[in-house]
């Protein structure tokens, strides 16, 4: 288990891949030898009603983490509405995607992963003490959104991660993980080839 805490200093501004904003992104696997991601970790502000970007093979899980709304209608006729903090949407990359705000600009936490390899899962964890969640994936990632967390992994270890940062595990330790302090994002990325043990 290699446990890393990512500072939001080190997180990454790039231009939306239709143009029409800036993404922060907190973490990204590529390819070995290309420049394609395999997964990646990111939050956006969406200020105007507008098309989402398109990602070709990949799936995605969009969270609200400020703001009054967000409404999202795919060209099958599809509608999602996002309208409390924390709400939830998963839906594939490639849907042609419409957003429309509910009362002015909000902002977004992004999971997007290439569906040919890997499957990605993710949970809010509110604030309080020791919440915990059930860990079986090739890699944990945290996002402390409010405050700082505490976290403890199944073999009683102890991670402090400061606001606004990334706390990143590769091969964490499987079953029950606690949380105790702000409100945490807690993402899961499983390889196809692990698909035997899903996480929650």
């Amino acid at each position: 288990m290699r446990v890393e805490v990512i500072s939001q200093a080190l997180f990454r501004q790039m231009p939306w891949a239709n143009g029409g904003g800036v993404t922060t992104e907190l973490v990204a696997r590529r390819a070995q030898g290309a420049d394609r991601i395999l997964w990646r970790l990111s939050m956006a502000g969406v200020d105007t009603d507008g098309p989402f970007s398109h990602f070709s093979g990949y799936d995605r899980i969009l969270v609200l983490l400020q703001g009054q709304g967000l409404g999202l209608r795919h060209k099958d006729g599809t509608e999602h509405e996002l309208s409390n903090l924390y709400d939830m949407v998963s839906f594939p990359g490639d849907a042609e995607t419409h957003a429309t705000l509910t009362g002015g600009p909000v902002q977004d936490f992004n999971v997007i992963a290439d569906r040919s390899t890997f499957r990605s899962a993710v949970s809010v964890v509110q604030s309080g003490n020791y919440n915990r969640v059930s860990v079986s994936a090739s890699v944990l990632a945290v996002f402390a959104v409010d405050d700082d967390l505490v976290i403890a992994d199944p073999d009683m270890g102890s991670h402090h991660l400061p606001k606004g940062d990334l706390l990143l595990v590769d091969g964490p330790q499987r079953g029950g993980w606690a949380f105790s302090g702000g409100t945490a994002i807690v993402v899961q990325i499983l390889e196809i080839g692990e698909l035997g043990s899903n996480p929650n």
